[in-house]
């Protein structure tokens, strides 16, 4: 399973980066999923008049609700994070995991950036692959692959995968 993680600041591109690598994947055949972070703080919203949600709220660590074609699923922290979501996801067969944000995390990263600004703040991060920009400039960005547009990072993908993104 490969996990491509997708970082950068709030609205830089990073979920519009995502359904463009989401698309590509699965017209390949791939069945692929997504982690996003929650990172404005609080608790993502879910309706608090349903059922699940509230014995989720009164207690329960983890929550699902099977659908006809969907399932929705809740859970704390600590009985399911990033790591713990990969073993479930690879369990279910699934074949690419995007996750967007937790910069923090060690996964090959793809790094989204507006401007020198965004660049300076984010250069530090570990195990970045390539970093993807709408507005190249004079800065130095090392050895990371540098692309101009999703479009350009999706047309070497194929290339790269294998290389640059964690075979988990």
């Amino acid at each position: 399973m490969y996990v491509i993680q997708i970082v950068g600041f709030k609205n830089s591109g990073k979920t519009t980066l995502s359904i463009h690598l989401l698309k590509y994947f699965k017209e390949k055949g791939f069945r692929c999923a997504t982690i996003k972070h929650h990172g404005h703080g609080g608790e993502p919203e879910y309706p608090s008049s349903t059922d699940s949600s509230k014995t989720f709220e009164n207690g329960a660590e983890l929550s699902a609700v099977l659908g006809e074609n969907t399932v929705h699923l809740q859970a704390t922290n600590d009985v399911l994070d990033v790591k713990k979501l990969l073993v479930l996801y690879k369990e279910l067969g699934v074949e690419i995991v995007i996750i967007e944000g937790f910069k923090q995390e060690a996964f090959g990263k793809i790094v989204r950036i507006r401007n020198d600004d965004d660049w300076n703040r984010l250069k530090h991060l570990n195990n970045i692959k390539a970093v993807i920009t709408n507005n190249p400039s004079n800065q130095e960005f090392g050895n990371h692959l540098l692309f101009d547009s999703e479009i350009q990072l999706i047309e070497s993908i194929s290339d790269t995968i294998n290389q640059f993104f964690y075979n988990h």
